[in-house]
C-alpha cells in the first residue's frame, strides 16, 4: 500500500518536526525527517495542476489507512458502514515508525497548523478521547469526526468533508470531488446546472403548486441587455436576487429617479451594490435577459406601491426561473464573488491528499449544521425576509463559503462534487414545508416548523414581521380555511392562540411608534423567538392517515369562548369563525350531519382499527366519515377543505376581544426545566395551595437568562379549557403532571388554559401562558368581563 498525502494550505507537517511529546507512546522514535521533494498532481477539471509534495513511499499495511479509504471507497447509495472508530488523539496524531501516512490527512481535517508550538499540539491531542469517520449520505462526503474528553476547555475541532478524486476506470457508483480553482468558478456551471433541471425536472421544479400564486407577476424589472428598469414583459422569464442590505448606501428606486432608471444604459453610471453589478452578470451567464431585485423593482419611498409589491414578493420568488442566494455576503457590496471578469476572485479552501495507487483525496472545510461547504453563521440566514425567499423559490443558485451550489425540488450539485442524478436534496424544513402550499388537509405542525425558524429571524424594521410572513400565509391558506388573523390560522384560532414559547423570546419593538400595533401581543409575530403550536391537539379530526405524520394525542383542547377582531380598539368587532373548531364542537355535541359535498359517514364497525383516539376519548365515537377526495384517510368528524382555486387574504388586525372571566393568583417556585424550554412556575392561591403553573414570556433578564419572578399576585384570564390522562408515561405533554402537590381525581386530570395579561389604557397584553386545575379555578375566577387583548 501506498499513502502520498500533501496539503494546499501550509498545515501540519509531521514529517519536519519531532515532538517528543506526541512520539513518546511510539515503540522508537522517528530518527530522521522523511526528505520532500515536489511534483504535480494532474486533475480533472482542465484548472492548472494542484502542488503538492511527495513524501518518501513507505509500504507497510496499517489498519488506520484501510478504515479511511475503506470510508472513501463507499459507493453512493451504500449506507452499511455507519461511523468508523479510528482512535484517540494521541494513538492518530503522533507518528509512529510503521506508518506516518494517516496523520497529514487527519491533520489536516483538524485544521493543526505546522507553526503551532509542541506543547499545544500535546494538548490538543490528549483532548481528543475519539477520532471516528463516516461517509454523509446527503452528499457523499467523508467527515472525520471528534469526542472531546469530559472537561476538556478546548473547542472542537472544525469539520472537513473529503471526497476521491475520480481517475479513469474508477467505477460508475463511486462519487467524486472535483479539483477546483481557488480563485475562479467554472463560467459555464450555472447554465449547465439550469440547463440540466430544466430538461429532466420539467414536471418537479417548473411549476409553482399554487395557482393563484403561480399567475402573479412583478411590476418592474431589471433588463440586463439594456442595463435599465423596465415594465415587466407579460408571462416573461427572469432570475430573482436575495441577499441583505446591510448598512450599506446603495443606489434605490424611488418617486424621483424611477424615470431616469428607465433610460438605456441608465445603471451603467449609477452607484449600484456590488451584489446587484454582480447579479447583473451571473445573469447574463444563466442566458436569462431579467433580474428582479427588490431595490430597483420596487419604488422605496411610495408606501402604497411599495406595500404592493411586498404583497407580491412571495409570488415573485416563486414565478422566478432560478433565485440567485448571495448568503455569504454581509451586506449588499459584497458581491458575489468567483467569475472571472465579472466579479471579485473568491478564496476558497481546499487540500489535496495522494493516496494508494494515485488516489487522490480532496478535502474541503464544511459547517456543522448542515455538513456543507458554507459560511459560519452568515447574516443572510438570520433574516427573516431571506427565509421567505428561500421557501418560495423552486430552483436557487447558491453563493456560500466562496463556493456555489444548485438546489431544486429534484436534485442538490455542488461545484466541488461531480455531477451525480443520485444526490437529491435535503429532507430539510424548506422541503418538507413546501407540501403545505398544495396541501388540503390542514396540519399545524408544518406551519409549527416554519415558525420555529422564521419567528427566529431578525427584520431591519420589527413592524415587517407580518408583513413578510404573509406571502406564506397566503399560499398556506389552501391548506388552512379562512386564512389567517395576524399569523394565526382562523380554522384552529383558539387552538393557535395557545402558542407557547419553545426558547426565549423577546418582545420585538417597531421602529416606527406609531407601528407598534403592526406587533400585537397575543400574536407570536409580537415577539421574537422559536414558538410551538399543540400540532397533535389540532389533529384530532384524523382518525386514520396514510398522508399525515403518526404522532400520538396525548391532551385535549376545548373551545369556550368567542373571539372578535377590530381594526382600532374603538372599532366594532367581527366575529372570528373557527371553522374546525367548530366542526369539532357539533361532533362532540352530536349534531354535526354529511351536509358538505364529498363526505360521507361511515359505522365504527366498518373499520375496527383507528391509530389515532376520537376527539374525547372520555366518549368514544360509534361512527366515522370519509372525503370522495381522501380514499386513503378516515375522518373522527367533517372538516372545512379548500377546493377552489381561489385562496383568502390574511387579516391583519392589532385587537381581539371577547367575553371571559378571570382570577388572581401568586407565582411559586420554579419547575425543573424539561426539553430546554422556558422556565415554568408553580401557581399559589394565597402563596400556599398549589393550583397550576405559569410560562412567562416577557419576564427574563435577557443579559443574564435568569427568570425575574413577578412580585405579587398576577391577573390571569381563561381562554380555553382542556384535559389529558392522569399518567406520567406516556408523558402527556404537560409540565405539571408531575407535581407532588398537584391533585389528583380519576383517570382524567381536566385544567383551563389562562393567559396572564399585564393593562395600558383599559387594553390588555399578553405576558404569558398558563395552566390552572379546572376545580380550583372555578372556585377562584370571577364573574364575566369584556377583555381586548392589543
Amino acid at each position: 500500500m501506498t499513502f502520498v498525502v500533501e496539503d494546499l494550505d501550509p498545515l501540519f507537517d509531521f514529517s519536519s518536526r519531532t515532538s517528543k511529546c506526541l512520539c513518546q507512546h511510539a515503540e522508537s522514535p522517528l530518527e530522521t525527517a522523511l526528505p520532500l521533494e515536489a511534483t504535480w498532481c494532474s486533475n480533472q477539471s482542465g484548472i492548472a495542476g494542484a502542488r503538492v509534495s511527495k513524501a518518501e513511499v513507505i509500504k507497510a499495511d496499517c489498519h488506520i489507512c484501510e478504515k479511511i479509504l475503506r470510508v472513501l471507497r463507499i459507493p453512493r447509495n451504500t449506507w452499511t458502514v455507519g461511523m468508523v472508530e479510528l482512535g484517540s488523539g494521541t494513538e492518530i496524531i503522533q507518528p509512529v515508525p510503521s506508518c506516518d501516512r494517516h496523520q497529514k490527512l487527519v491533520a489536516s481535517a483538524l485544521r493543526l497548523d505546522a507553526n503551532q508550538p509542541d506543547e499545544e499540539i500535546c494538548t490538543i491531542a490528549k483532548c481528543i478521547e475519539k477520532l471516528e469517520i463516516h461517509k454523509n449520505p446527503l452528499n457523499m462526503a467523508a467527515i472525520i469526526t471528534t469526542t472531546m474528553l469530559p472537561g476538556c476547555p478546548l473547542p472542537r475541532p472544525p469539520l472537513y468533508g473529503m471526497y476521491p478524486v475520480k481517475e479513469p476506470g474508477d467505477p460508475n457508483d463511486l462519487i467524486g470531488g472535483r479539483i477546483l480553482s481557488l480563485q475562479w468558478i467554472d463560467l459555464d456551471l450555472p447554465k449547465l446546472w439550469k440547463s440540466t433541471c430544466d430538461s429532466l425536472h420539467a414536471d418537479l421544479c417548473k411549476g409553482f403548486p399554487h395557482e393563484v400564486l403561480s399567475r402573479i407577476r412583478p411590476t418592474w424589472l431589471v433588463d440586463v441587455k439594456r442595463k435599465c428598469v423596465i415594465s415587466a414583459p407579460e408571462n416573461c422569464s427572469y432570475v430573482a436576487l436575495s441577499y441583505v442590505w446591510g448598512n450599506q448606501p446603495t443606489l434605490k428606486a424611488t418617486v424621483g429617479n424611477m424615470s431616469q432608471l428607465q433610460r438605456v444604459g441608465a445603471l451603467l453610471n449609477m452607484p449600484i451594490a456590488k451584489t446587484i453589478q454582480d447579479a447583473v452578470g451571473v445573469v447574463e451567464l444563466l442566458e436569462e435577459r431579467y433580474l428582479w431585485v427588490d431595490t430597483l423593482c420596487i419604488v422605496q419611498d411610495n408606501e402604497s406601491q411599495k406595500h404592493a409589491e411586498m404583497a407580491k414578493m412571495a409570488a415573485i420568488y416563486a414565478n422566478s426561473a432560478v433565485t440567485i442566494l448571495a448568503v455569504q455576503g454581509k451586506h449588499a457590496n459584497s458581491g458575489l464573488r468567483g467569475f472571472r471578469g465579472i466579479s471579485e476572485a473568491r478564496n476558497l479552501h481546499q487540500s489535496l491528499h495522494c493516496l494508494e495507487k494515485e488516489l487522490r483525496v480532496i478535502q474541503f472545510p464544511i459547517e456543522p449544521s448542515q455538513l456543507e461547504l458554507g459560511s459560519h453563521e452568515p447574516v443572510w440566514g438570520t433574516r427573516g425576509w431571506t427565509y421567505q425567499e428561500h421557501l418560495f423559490s423552486r430552483k436557487r443558485l447558491i453563493f456560500d463559503g466562496d463556493s456555489v451550489r444548485w438546489e431544486c425540488a429534484a436534485a442538490i450539485w455542488r461545484e466541488h462534487v461531480e455531477l451525480s442524478l443520485d444526490l437529491k436534496p435535503h429532507h430539510n424544513d424548506i422541503i418538507r414545508c413546501q407540501s403545505l402550499f398544495k396541501a388540503s388537509v390542514p396540519d399545524l405542525m408544518w406551519l409549527q416548523v416554519i415558525l420555529q425558524n422564521y419567528n427566529k429571524r431578525s427584520f431591519t424594521y420589527p413592524e415587517d414581521a407580518l408583513y413578510a410572513f404573509d406571502g406564506i400565509a397566503f399560499s398556506t391558506s389552501q391548506a388552512f380555511a379562512g386564512g389567517f388573523v395576524s399569523g394565526l390560522p382562523i380554522a384552529f384560532f383558539e387552538m393557535a392562540l395557545l402558542w407557547q414559547p419553545r426558547d426565549k423570546i423577546y418582545r420585538r419593538v417597531s421602529r416606527d411608534p406609531e407601528k407598534q400595533h403592526c406587533l400585537p401581543s397575543w400574536s407570536w409575530a409580537g415577539w421574537s423567538g422559536a414558538v410551538n403550536f399543540d400540532d397533535k391537539s389540532a389533529t384530532d379530526f384524523i382518525r386514520n392517515s396514510k398522508s399525515m405524520a403518526k404522532r400520538t394525542h396525548e391532551k385535549r383542547v376545548t373551545r369556550i369562548l368567542s373571539w372578535s377582531y377590530h381594526a382600532t380598539a374603538d372599532a366594532p368587532g367581527k366575529p372570528i369563525h373557527p371553522s374546525i373548531l367548530a366542526n369539532k364542537d357539533l361532533r362532540l355535541e352530536k349534531q354535526i350531519e354529511c351536509a358538505s359535498l364529498g363526505w360521507t359517514k361511515h359505522s365504527i364497525t366498518e373499520s375496527l382499527e383507528a391509530f389515532y383516539e376520537s376527539p374525547d376519548p372520555r366518549s368514544p365515537s360509534t361512527c366515522f366519515y370519509k372525503h370522495e377526495a381522501y380514499a386513503g384517510d378516515e375522518f373522527w368528524y367533517p372538516i372545512p377543505l379548500v377546493q377552489q382555486v381561489n385562496s383568502t387574504p390574511s387579516i391583519l388586525t392589532p385587537y381581539i376581544s371577547c367575553t371571559t372571566r378571570r382570577a388572581w393568583l401568586f407565582p411559586g417556585e420554579e419547575l425543573p426545566k424539561k426539553n430546554g424550554y422556558r422556565p415554568i412556575l408553580s401557581l399559589r392561591i394565597d402563596r400556599n395551595i398549589w393550583a397550576g403553573i405559569l410560562q412567562p414570556h416577557d419576564s427574563l433578564d435577557a443579559s443574564s437568562g435568569t427568570l425575574q419572578e413577578p412580585t405579587g399576585a398576577v391577573e390571569l384570564v381563561e381562554i380555553a379549557r382542556g384535559f389529558c390522562r392522569d399518567t406520567t408515561s406516556p408523558w402527556p405533554g404537560i409540565e405539571e403532571i408531575r407535581h407532588p402537590e398537584r391533585p389528583k381525581a380519576g383517570q382524567w386530570y381536566e385544567y383551563y388554559w389562562v393567559m396572564w395579561v399585564g393593562w395600558d389604557n383599559g387594553i390588555a397584553y399578553r405576558r404569558g401562558l398558563g395552566r390552572v386545575q379546572r376545580q380550583l379555578w372555578e372556585e377562584q375566577r370571577g364573574e364575566l368581563f369584556y377583555l381586548l387583548l392589543g
